[in-house]
């Protein structure tokens, strides 16, 4: 690498600074923001990982990975190449690591919490970083509540919100695994979890069951992935989720919250609003705009880099 992409890369570094005083997992180069095309660099604790989405990056892995070990004295270093348009899957994707002093796995902080990262485990390492933001926010507001966090994952809004003082918290996912690794996150946080605080099960059949019960909730998070198989069956945020956001504000409480977020591309704040308001009808008191935090600079710029996010409050 030239001095000027190294100048470049230090620069960003050196931006993300003020962040290291609520976590030590944050994206340090964020391509084009960055003024870095295709080059992502993510940090958790000491472990990094570097995504390419520029072929022109491949040639210079050795040297990205030597600067990785020097500057940033890391212990893991994984090199992802996402070549592909539409790299959604682990086995889309080629991955190699390069430092592996310390095992793919490590425990990482965000506001007082504590979270398990695998950086070796399939495409993401089972933190979002660019929620960091939406994750406090929507939190603050959660005090008493009873939470449906749907599309769980690995349970970071539960956390959040249990942390927060949430009455109660159900996290919903379709995978197992993302499940058990949520009662991981639970235990590094010292949160005892309440019988049904686990379901694993569709979101959209959970939230139908929940109305047919007449259980309601004082939040609702919705931040389905892009795109998913199961069970033989597609999972398309572009075709299903305002089906998604009209069974949530069905089982919101009056005055409750609901997140409504993706990183689709194809949706932007203001057809993510339309979807609400049409699902919401006379429900929704008022909309605030999200987005991700400031590590993510250049965000919407890139499809890499892009979350449409919506608070929405109900009467």
């Amino acid at each position: 690498m030239d001095k000027k992409t190294i100048d470049l890369i230090d620069a960003a570094i050196s931006r993300r600074k003020p962040l290291r005083t609520i976590t030590n997992a944050l994206r340090l180069v964020n391509g084009l923001g960055d003024g870095l095309p295709g080059l992502v660099l993510e940090q958790y604790a000491d472990h990094c990982v570097i995504h390419l989405f520029d072929k022109r990056w491949i040639a210079h892995k050795e040297a990205l990975a030597e600067f990785v070990e020097t500057r940033l004295g890391a212990s893991y270093l994984i090199v992802k190449e996402r070549l592909a348009p539409q790299a959604l899957k682990s086995e889309q994707i080629n991955a190699s690591v390069y430092i592996d002093q310390a095992p793919s796995r490590t425990v990482v902080q965000e506001n007082a919490l504590h979270f398990g990262v695998d950086l070796n485990d399939g495409l993401n390492s089972g933190l979002f970083l660019d929620m960091r933001r939406n994750r406090k926010i929507v939190a603050g507001l959660t005090k008493g509540l009873r939470v449906l966090n749907c599309f769980a994952y690995t349970c970071s809004f539960g956390v959040y919100a249990r942390a927060s003082g949430a009455s109660g918290v159900i996290n919903v996912d379709i995978s197992r695994k993302c499940l058990e690794r949520g009662r991981e996150n639970y235990e590094l946080n010292q949160l005892e979890c309440a019988k049904d605080e686990f379901v694993r099960a569709d979101a959209l059949t959970y939230m139908k069951l929940a109305l047919k019960k007449g259980n309601r909730f004082g939040c609702v998070i919705l931040d389905p992935p892009s795109f998913a198989r199961h069970g033989g069956k597609v999972f398309s945020v572009k075709k299903d989720f305002p089906v998604l956001i009209d069974a949530a504000m069905k089982i919101m409480e009056s005055g409750g919250v609901l997140l409504a977020a993706t990183n689709f591309s194809g949706f932007s704040h203001q057809v993510l609003k339309e979807m609400v308001v049409a699902g919401g009808r006379e429900k929704v008191k008022s909309i605030k705009q999200l987005g991700q935090d400031t590590d993510f600079r250049g965000s919407g710029r890139m499809p890499e880099s892009y979350l449409a996010a919506l608070l929405v409050r109900t009467k």
